[in-house]
């Protein structure tokens, strides 16, 4: 799939958390000063267009909602944030949060659990 603009993964975010919504919708989800209902629309459908959006017709509007799940999207940025940040290496991601405390000895065992579940 295309790589996203920053505006496009902040409307498809909102899409994730929305479910189903329609421009306005999306318009209003969204923080602080709010861009113009074109700029939107035209947004949603670019992300239609990368097939990141699908859209259920009412007349001649339209109500949008993710095409793929939200796992699948999160799940490449945590790719490329490994990759470019940690060479690759899930471990040095989790040891990276250890050693800034932002990860518990309960936390990791949880995770040790979790990886011992799936074998």
């Amino acid at each position: 799939m295309e790589p996203l603009t920053r505006k496009e993964e902040e409307v498809l975010r909102i899409l994730f958390k929305l479910e189903k919504a329609f421009v306005k919708e999306i318009i209003e989800a969204m923080p602080g000063k709010k861009p113009a209902y074109t700029t939107v629309s035209t947004v949603v459908r670019n992300l239609k267009d990368k097939g990141y959006v699908a859209i259920e017709d009412f007349g001649s509007t339209h109500r949008y909602y993710p095409a793929i799940p939200k796992e699948q999207f999160f799940g490449k940025d945590l790719k490329r944030v490994v990759s470019d940040f940690f060479d690759d290496s899930h471990k040095a991601l989790v040891s990276h949060f250890a050693k800034n405390k932002k990860l518990s000895r309960e936390d990791l065992e949880d995770i040790l659990r979790m990886i011992d579940e799936q074998e």
